[in-house]
């Protein structure tokens, strides 16, 4: 009773604290915004949101559960007025922890045009919504604030400032920022190592490891496990080794490295020896066995489970995935006592991986659950089966899509052969503000440099610069690739020269460039060059150093470099290497040399092989090696009308009509229909396309017009037409 009694006078003592009390609990009814609104209206009709501690409560209550874009977020705080920053900051690691950096951001701005000085709070929590996002720009943009104000010694916000550089690739801000600390406490040394760690430079993060002053146990494991994942397992083993006190983060990471490195005899040995065993260490065992094609012991491993939980059955669920029994991951899914949305994607991304694409849908279809992964597996197995146009309905109806939605998207359209759709889609996605990673960049440029759109290309490059993207990695080679491709082999060799650490793809890249263009003297002057660098020439290389001798004629060179790639660099030559071989025979004239090189290659020549000897044939005259190509050719691409087409030229050549019009008729009898001849040129931005006999393109008659007058001019010239080369058509 005397308890009933306090609370009412309580009451009569707080009545604003008991209505602000009564609105919170129909706070935590509402399920929508629509629902949230309803309630907030009356409570700004009353004036409760006048009260500060009620306008902490609310704001924070709907933090954490309503607010849905940074709209409605920074259009409540502005009609509050509250130059205090904590209203703002609550928001702000709100969008940032449910995943909303982007909204996270444009909250940030809208703070600073409300003039809300931000605190030391506000920087750490909008430099991580830049580093979720990759937002470089925004980030410096931040970090300049942050040096220019009192903040720019605080220990956590220059931490944020570490990890927002680190996140988005940029080591070398992050290490000024760390240099210019000056107290480096343990959490600062910490992200250095991850950030070098993550970046795949582990040089640079044993030395920051090195010159520690202290270390704990997140220090070592970092290290360890940054060198397992970089395959250098023994110098880990060392560390792991020297380690004062083992965590099991720690043996997981050595028993990872070494099953990761296919060597499970000892990290059978390691998982024998740990202390305490957790759910990850059985999962790592079931993982390793299972991607060493042993998934009967991996099963074994999972029955002796003493444990088992949700990571070890989809551990052992991605083993037969892997491994290919679809069948088995089925079965194994089907008495799964629970699943998640890691199991339901596991399953369905076996399917896909598979073709099985039926399947695949209708197990997305029962899925009580889906996220951007679900999604994303879909798109990708029908691109991979050929089915663009479905990919593109499922892409345009996701409710969401991340940066690998539309990778794969832009993937499915190269890889299938819609280039210039590819390149809509990217300035599609630029359009919209969607941000790409190296990985989009690298795709569209590989579509442009197919179509040969130089001004495409060349924007590409300058938004790669402006966004301060690496040219080390796979996007400089795109450029290479790019401008060798459009024909601008100086600016490919341009950015080259400017590339601090080449790898061996920016080297084969430019060597393959220049042998396509006839440089062939300056490939293998390049090539010369990188033999005495650090980085050893793979296959590829060997391919592009083949093909440039062969453009250049460099015969005897050509025959030296075919027989170093086995005796130096121990690489076994490919069917490719005996094409380029063929080829560079074939083109200098020694048929026969070309011919004793197909029959004593230790494979089945393929078709391109047979082409290659066909063309050269062709060239030279040589009508007894031409038919013998042309009938392989025949026998293992029966509808590929070019080696019809060859033969047949051949036979005009020498004179031959009769031979020639027997081709054309065993082409027709066959259903072999001729491929048009097709030739682009970009204007102005835009790509053209024509074909042999086509009157389509909307300036014809001007085209044809100035051919006409071309012709006598040529002839006036001296020109000579060489009508031995000239093609026969059969319906003549």
């Amino acid at each position: 009773m005397e308890s009933i009694q306090r609370e009412d006078r309580a009451k009569e003592a707080n009545p604003q604290g008991t209505r602000i009390g009564s609105f919170l609990t129909l706070l935590a009814k509402c399920g929508t915004l629509r629902e949230l609104e309803r309630v907030l209206a009356p409570m700004i009709v009353i004036g409760l949101l006048k009260d500060r501690p009620a306008i902490r409560k609310v704001v924070k209550f709907c933090a954490s559960r309503y607010i849905e874009n940074s709209q409605y977020a920074s259009s409540l705080l502005r009609y509050l007025n509250d130059p205090h920053p904590f209203l703002w900051n609550t928001l702000i690691r709100s969008f940032e922890q449910t995943h909303k950096p982007r909204d996270a951001i444009k909250l940030y701005k809208e703070m600073l045009c409300s003039c809300v000085c931000p605190d030391k709070f506000t920087f750490p929590f909008v430099l991580k919504a830049c580093a979720s996002d990759w937002a470089l720009k925004e980030g410096e943009q931040i970090h300049c604030r942050v040096a220019k104000s009192p903040l720019s010694m605080d220990l956590f916000v220059q931490g944020s400032s570490i990890f927002m550089y680190a996140s988005c690739g940029r080591m070398g801000s992050a290490k000024a920022v760390f240099d210019a600390m000056l107290y480096r406490n343990l959490i600062s040394w910490n992200m250095m190592i991850d950030g070098y760690v993550k970046n795949g430079n582990i040089g640079a993060a044993l030395k920051v490891f090195d010159t520690m002053p202290k270390r704990d146990l997140f220090s070592w494991n970092l290290m360890i496990d940054g060198l397992s994942k970089d395959h250098q397992i023994e110098f880990a083993r060392q560390l792991f080794d020297k380690m004062p006190e083992r965590d099991v983060i720690a043996w997981n990471s050595m028993i990872d490295g070494y099953a990761k490195c296919g060597n499970m005899k000892v990290a059978k040995e390691l998982f024998d020896q740990v202390p305490f065993k957790d759910e990850v260490t059985w999962g790592i065992m079931i993982n390793g066995y299972a991607n060493s094609n042993q998934i009967g012991l991996a099963h074994c491993w999972f029955e002796k489970m003493p444990n088992k939980n949700l990571i070890t059955w989809n551990c052992l669920l991605g083993g037969y995935a892997k491994c290919g029994d679809v069948r088995a991951a089925h079965q194994l899914f089907n008495s799964m006592p629970f699943r998640n949305l890691t199991s339901w994607n596991t399953m369905l991304d076996a399917y896909a991986k598979h073709g099985k694409m039926e399947l695949a849908f209708q197990l997305f279809n029962l899925m009580p659950l889906k996220d951007v992964v679900s999604w994303n597996i879909l798109i990708d197995g029908h691109n991979k089966i050929g089915n663009v146009q479905l990919a593109q309905e499922l892409f345009d109806i996701m409710p969401y899509r991340d940066v690998v939605s539309w990778n794969l998207m832009l993937s499915g359209y190269k890889e299938n052969g819609l280039l210039k759709k590819a390149v809509d889609l990217f300035f599609h996605m630029h359009l919209l503000g969607e941000k790409p990673d190296c990985f989009t960049l690298a795709i569209v440029l590989s579509a442009i440099a197919d179509l040969g759109l130089i001004v495409q290309g060349r924007w590409v490059h300058a938004y790669a610069e402006r966004s301060k993207f690496s040219l080390d990695g796979n996007i400089g080679v795109s450029l290479i690739d790019m401008y060798s491709k459009c024909g601008y082999v100086d600016l490919a060799l341009n950015i080259f020269d400017n590339i601090q650490l080449r790898n061996i793809d920016h080297w084969n890249a430019m060597i393959s460039g220049l042998a396509i263009h006839g440089y062939g003297h300056n490939a293998v002057s390049l090539f010369e060059g990188m033999k005495k660098s650090t980085v050893k020439p793979d296959d590829i290389t060997f391919i592009g150093v083949l093909s440039a001798c062969s453009h250049a004629g460099l015969v005897y060179e050509g025959y030296q470099y075919f027989k170093l790639m086995s005796m130096k660099y121990g690489i076994i030559p490919k069917i490719q290497h005996y094409g380029c071989m063929v080829d560079l025979l074939g083109r200098a004239g020694f048929l026969e040399a070309a011919v004793a090189i197909v029959n004593s290659m230790p494979m089945a020549p393929n078709d391109v092989v047979w082409r290659a000897l066909l063309g050269a044939s062709r060239s030279h005259g040589n009508l007894e090696i031409a038919e013998q190509a042309a009938r392989r050719l025949i026998n293992m691409v029966p509808h590929d009308s070019s080696s019809f087409v060859l033969l047949s030229n051949i036979y005009v050549y020498k004179g031959q009509f009769k031979s020639a019009r027997d081709v054309w008729k065993i082409m027709k009898e066959n259903g072999v229909l001729k491929n048009p001849g097709l030739s682009y040129i970009e204007l102005n931005g835009f790509l053209h396309e024509f074909s042999a006999g086509d009157t389509s393109h909307p300036q014809t008659m001007e085209i044809y017009l100035i051919l006409k007058c071309m012709i006598p001019a040529l002839m006036l010239a001296g020109h000579v037409p060489g009508v031995k080369q000239t093609l026969f058509d059969a319906a003549e």
